[in-house]
Order: structure tokens, then C-alpha cells, then sequence
């Protein structure tokens, strides 16, 4: 009778434990995607800043070697040379005043999130003159690379303002 007792008390002790360490696991399951959420908000949130400091280094160093951008009205940019060569003319000609993002969402799976939000950047032209307001939308891609970090990797935005004459 006391080795049943024994034994029954060992493989309550072994489930105990079983479920202890499934809990646990179970609550860092839980805690990953909040852990990737903060890792993709984190660097959203150092493009935005460098999109609204008109950096081109700090834009260029959060991109990913094989970054595809397509912007509205004109061709597909390839590379991190592509998007340099195109951004460094944007902020030869105008400075943002004010970048704002709207009904964010991201949609994490794997090592990809899918950003989609609603923008609205205002730029002043260098050499004066009033100021620009684009508004649209866009849809970002970014990937997690083998050192853990988010970089972005695709985008594709649309204006919903007309085009002037």
C-alpha cells in the first residue's frame, strides 16, 4: 500500500511540475507577440523620426539590403542606393514641417510584420514658398533579420490628394 502511495504521489509531483513548466512556457507564448509588437513599434517609430528630421542616414540604416519602395507616379525603387539617390533629392528640394500617422495597425507572423496606416506629411519647399500636404495611405512591410532587429523592408503608399495641374 505505501508504494502505491509512493507512487501516486510521484506522479502527482511529475504533473505538478509538467503543468508548471507548460504555464510558464504558455505565459512567454503569450508575452512573444507583445515582445515583437514593441520591436516593430520601436523601429516604426525611428523611421518616423528620421523621416521627420529629413536624415537620410538614419532613414538608409533602418532598411533592409533589398529594400523595394514604390512611390506614387513614379518608378520602383530597388536597393538602399535607389532609395538614397531618390530621398536625398526629396530633401534638396523640401523639409517636412509635420509627419502624422493614423488608424495604425500591424500584423505580425513569423519574421514579417505588415504595417497599414493612414498619413498625412506636410512639406515646405527649401527655397520658399507655401507649403505642401500630401495625405494617403501606405503598407509597409518589415523583416526581422537574423540579429533579431526590424528592418523595413517594403513599401507601397497612395495619395489621396490630386495631382496640381
Amino acid at each position: 500500500m505505501r508504494t502505491a502511495h509512493r507512487g501516486t504521489s510521484a506522479c502527482m509531483i511529475a504533473a505538478a511540475l509538467a503543468l508548471a513548466c507548460s504555464t510558464g512556457d504558455a505565459g512567454a507564448r503569450r508575452n512573444q507577440p507583445a515582445a515583437l509588437q514593441a520591436g516593430v513599434d520601436s523601429a516604426a517609430n525611428r523611421l518616423l523620426s528620421a523621416l521627420r528630421s529629413d536624415a537620410p542616414d538614419s532613414l538608409i540604416a533602418l532598411m533592409a539590403d533589398d529594400v523595394v519602395i514604390m512611390p506614387p507616379n513614379e518608378p520602383v525603387l530597388t536597393g538602399k542606393a535607389a532609395v538614397r539617390t531618390w530621398y536625398e533629392q526629396l530633401v534638396k528640394q523640401m523639409r517636412t514641417s509635420s509627419l502624422e500617422v493614423t488608424n495604425r495597425e500591424v500584423l505580425i507572423g513569423g519574421d514579417y510584420a505588415t504595417e497599414v496606416a493612414r498619413f498625412e506629411w506636410t512639406l515646405a519647399p527649401v527655397d520658399g514658398g507655401p507649403s505642401v500636404t500630401d495625405r494617403g495611405s501606405y503598407m509597409q512591410v518589415w523583416h526581422r533579420e537574423s540579429d533579431g532587429r526590424w528592418a523595413f523592408s517594403r513599401e507601397v503608399w497612395n495619395s489621396t490628394t490630386p495631382l496640381s495641374r
